[in-house]
This record gives structure tokens, sequence and C-alpha cells, in this order.
């Protein structure tokens, strides 16, 4: 999409000379072509996922260390993670004493329906990652190492840095509990 963006933007900022068409047609042509690349750039960046390999969750743990954290793991094809993404800008509004990162486990390709989903539900300023690398389990393992890629997941990672494993919906009550604990 970047190259596609770059190539429109080139053109745009070029002198377009199509065969056939005077002046005003080329003018138009450039405005439209000019209000395309605006519309696609600015949905194409309206949310950025940080890249998430190795070593990732060990290092967005220490970024927040001391505070409540939350890292919500999350994809495009599980529904009842879709469902719930609501709920999780309702929990990022109400509770600003606990950080909470979202990490998409989705591939590149399904990563801008992955922002539009986040974007619609209200989660266009949160902290979103991207897994980028192949080695999925390897991502797993160091962020559970009993967690074999089921969703949703959830890391609640204490001041401590303690860390409870959550399989399941954002109400599942040991999530209650941590929040309360941690509040």
């Amino acid at each position: 999409m970047k190259k596609v963006i770059a190539a429109l933007r080139a053109a745009c900022h070029s002198r377009l000379r199509l065969a056939g068409n005077d002046g005003r047609n080329s003018l138009a042509v450039r405005l439209s072509l000019c209000a395309f690349i605006a519309f696609t750039a600015s949905s194409a960046h309206a949310l950025d996922f940080k890249p998430y390999g190795r070593g990732a969750f060990s290092q967005i743990a220490k970024a927040h260390a001391g505070r409540p954290l939350m890292i919500h793991f999350w994809s495009v094809t599980c529904p009842p993670c879709l469902a719930e993404l609501a709920q999780w800008a309702q929990m990022t509004a109400e509770h600003k004493d606990v950080d909470i990162v979202f990490v998409n486990v989705d591939s590149e390709e399904d990563r801008a329906r992955a922002a539009a989903r986040a974007e619609k539900a209200g989660l266009g300023k949160s902290a979103h990652y991207g897994f980028a690398d192949d080695f999925v389990e390897k991502l797993y393992f160091e962020a559970d190492k009993t967690w074999r890629g089921e969703l949703p997941f959830t890391a609640l990672v204490a001041p401590d840095g303690g860390v409870i494993a959550v399989t399941g919906a954002i109400d599942d009550p040991l999530v209650l509990q941590w929040l309360e604990k941690h509040r």
C-alpha cells in the first residue's frame, strides 16, 4: 500500500500530461488524483501498529514497570475478539490507572482490516502492536509458556512484574479480580 501511495503521490506532483486533454481536463484529473491520495494516505496511516517480534513482550512489560499493565492479543478472524473490542474501548476510558496495550496477531495483509476494526471500536488512540515474526509459537511462548495461540488472550502484568494469563472474555472473573486488586 505504501508503494502505491508513493507512486500516486509522485504522479500527483508531476506535470501530468494526458493525450487529448486540454489544460483544464489535466488539472481536473490531477485534483481527483490528489484527493484520492489524501483519502488513502489518511486511512492507511490512521492507526500505526508497532512491530511485535521476539522480545517484545518483555520490552513492553519493562516499559510499563511499576504500573498495572494489560497486554491484550486479538485477531480479526476471532469473532469473540471483535465482539469485545467496544468493551476494551470502554475499559481504556474507565481505567486510566491501568496501561492497556493491544497486540494484533494477524498477518500484515490483514493489518488494514484490524486497524479499521480498532478505530471503529474507539481504540484509535491506544497503543497497538502487530505480530512481525513468522515464528509465532515463539511469540506465544514469550507471553505465556502454556499459550498455544487461543484467542482472545490477555496477559495481566502486575506492577511488581507478576503475570497472570487469561484466555477468554474481558469480563472473566480473573480479569475483574485483578483490576480490583491493582486499582
